[in-house]
C-alpha cells in the first residue's frame, strides 16, 4: 500500500485573467487538491504544498508507516533536500525526539503543536532542537496522525523555519484545524481506493477517461471512459491518431498546454468548452508520467496522462464511500448524491417523501462533515470522487 508516491511538481493554470483567489478560494482549492491526491498519488506533493501558506508553514513531511512489516511505507518531504536530515534522524535523532511520545499517541485527526508543550528554556537545552532541528533550518511544528488502521499508519507535519519570529497564530491553528480534518480524510479515501490504482484495473474501472499521449502527442492509450468521450465528438476527439480540441480557442490552449508539461514536467488543469455541452464543460489534468509508471506495460509507450472529466457526467457515487470518507449517514449520503446529481432540496425532499426542514437539517450536516460551505462547493468535492 502507497507504495506508487512518487515525488513531482504540479503547476496549475492561473484563473481567468489572472486575479487572485480570496483566502476562502484558495483554501477551498486546496482541499479539492488533497481529494484528487487520494484518487492520483502523484498529486500529493502538489497537494500538500498548496497548504503550506495557508497555515503559516515553510515546509512539510509525509509519512507512512507499514505495522505488518515493521518497516517505512513512503517518506515524502516537500524539498528534497530533507533526505539527508531524514537520514540522520533515523540513524539517531528521531530515538530521542521529545515530539514522539506525544505525536504517536493522539487519535488519528487531532492537532498536535509542539509549541503548547515545550518552553524555550526546554528547547535551549535540548539535544535534539539544538543539535538537529534547529540547525536543520526549522523550529515549531504542527501535525498529526491522518490515517490508522490495522496495517498501516500515516501522519503529517508542517513545519516553520527557525528565522520566523514566532510560533503559530491563532488564525494558523483555526485553519490548520480545517486542513488537518481533510488531510485524514483524503487518507482514508486513499486507502479505500488503493485497488484502483493497480495496473489494467486502474485504467478499465475509472469513472474518468485516461488518455495517454507519447512525446508527439499521439494517442496510445484510451480507456473505455476516454473512447466513450471522444466518440462524443463534443470537446474532444482523435483526428489521425492526435488527440484534438474541437473548438479553435481551446485546440490551441490545450496544444499549449500539452506542450508545457512535457517541456517543464508540471501537471496543468484545464477546462475546455464543448459544441453542445457549452462553456467549461470538460475538466482535464494533464501530467507527465515518469518512467516505469504505475499503469506499467500499459502506458509503457505514454509520457503524457490526461484525465478528462465531463460536468454532466453520470455520479456513480455510492452511500458506503461517502460514510467511510465524511462519516455521512445514509440520509445524508442520499442528499449528497442529490445534489451532485444536480438535483436541489425541494427536488430531493418531493422524490423522497420528505419535509423540507429535515432537508435542510441533513444538507446541513453534510456541510459540515465534509467542511464546505455551498451547494456548488459540495458538489465540486463529491465530483471529485471515486465511484467504488
Amino acid at each position: 500500500m502507497f507504495a506508487v508516491l512518487k515525488l513531482r511538481h504540479g503547476s496549475p493554470l492561473p484563473a481567468s485573467g489572472g486575479t487572485p483567489m480570496s483566502k476562502h478560494a484558495t483554501e477551498v482549492e486546496a482541499v479539492f487538491g488533497l481529494y484528487q491526491a487520494a484518487v492520483t498519488p502523484d498529486r500529493w506533493h502538489d497537494a500538500l504544498s498548496s497548504i503550506m501558506p495557508l497555515v503559516g508553514a515553510d515546509s512539510f513531511h509525509f509519512l507512512g508507516w507499514n505495522k505488518t512489516k515493521f518497516e517505512t511505507d513512503f517518506n515524502l518531504f516537500s524539498n528534497p533536500e530533507f533526505v539527508t536530515q531524514g537520514e540522520k534522524y533515523s540513524a539517531y535523532y528521531g530515538g530521542i525526539d521529545p515530539r514522539r511520545q506525544f505525536a504517536e499517541t493522539i487519535p488519528v485527526g487531532e492537532l498536535f503543536l509542539c509549541q503548547n508543550l515545550f518552553s524555550e528554556a526546554y528547547v535551549a537545552r535540548s539535544e535534539f532542537y539544538q543539535d538537529f532541528l534547529l540547525p536543520s533550518g526549522h523550529r515549531y511544528m504542527m501535525g498529526t496522525k491522518t490515517l490508522s488502521n490495522s496495517n498501516h499508519e500515516t501522519a503529517l507535519a508542517v513545519l516553520r523555519n527557525a528565522d520566523r519570529p514566532s510560533a503559530f497564530s491563532e488564525a494558523d491553528i483555526a485553519t490548520g484545524q480545517r486542513l488537518m480534518a481533510h488531510v485524514s480524510k483524503a487518507c482514508q479515501l486513499w486507502a479505500h481506493t488503493e485497488s484502483l490504482r493497480l495496473g489494467t484495473h486502474l485504467s478499465r474501472a475509472s469513472a474518468f477517461a485516461l488518455i495517454g499521449l507519447d512525446s508527439f502527442r499521439r494517442i496510445v492509450h484510451l480507456n473505455p471512459a476516454a473512447e466513450a468521450l471522444l466518440k462524443r465528438r463534443d470537446c474532444l476527439a482523435q483526428q489521425n491518431g492526435f488527440l484534438a480540441a474541437l473548438l479553435p480557442d481551446n485546440a490551441s490552449t490545450l496544444r499549449v498546454a500539452i506542450k508545457r508539461v512535457m517541456d517543464t514536467g508540471c501537471a496543468v488543469n484545464l477546462a475546455i468548452s464543448g459544441l453542445r455541452s457549452g462553456l467549461d464543460s470538460c475538466m482535464l489534468r494533464i501530467a507527465r508520467l515518469e518512467r516505469p509508471s504505475e499503469f506499467g506495460l500499459l502506458l509503457s509507450s505514454a509520457d503524457v496522462m490526461i484525465t478528462a472529466q465531463m460536468r454532466d457526467a453520470p455520479v456513480n457515487l455510492t452511500p458506503r464511500i461517502l460514510h467511510e470518507t465524511f462519516g455521512l449517514t445514509k440520509a445524508e449520503a442520499a442528499v449528497a448524491i442529490a445534489m451532485a446529481e444536480g438535483r436541489t432540496p425541494e427536488e430531493h425532499a418531493t422524490r423522497t417523501g420528505l419535509g423540507m426542514p429535515t432537508v435542510r437539517t441533513q444538507l446541513r450536516s453534510v456541510f459540515e462533515k465534509t467542511q464546505t460551505h455551498r451547494q456548488a462547493e459540495l458538489v465540486r468535492l463529491l465530483l471529485q470522487m471515486p465511484s467504488t
